[in-house]
């Protein structure tokens, strides 16, 4: 089970440790979201703006889309199940 959990949303998680039953079956939506050209994108920003300047404002620039895809995923009651680079999957 341990290495489910980064698989599982929270509201799973949470209701299996305090032992409630989960349903059989429910109805939800994955969402595997991954940023297309953040290679390149990173490659550009350490060229023009050095290193350091670039890794931060590629993670700026990261933290402004997932702030707005994760205010949509927490609006419809849905969880985060984690990150991965550029990518975010969710339930």
């Amino acid at each position: 089970m341990e290495s489910l959990t980064a698989f599982l949303p929270i509201d799973r998680r949470l209701a299996l440790a305090a032992g409630r039953p989960l349903p059989d079956r429910v109805q939800g939506v994955a969402l595997f979201a991954d940023i297309s050209g953040f290679t390149p994108l990173t490659a550009v920003l350490a060229q023009e703006l050095g290193p350091h300047r670039g890794a931060e404002e590629l993670t700026r620039q990261l933290n402004l889309v997932f702030a707005d895809l994760i205010a949509q995923v927490h609006h419809y009651q849905g969880n985060v199940i984690g990150f991965s680079g550029d990518a975010i999957t969710c339930w």
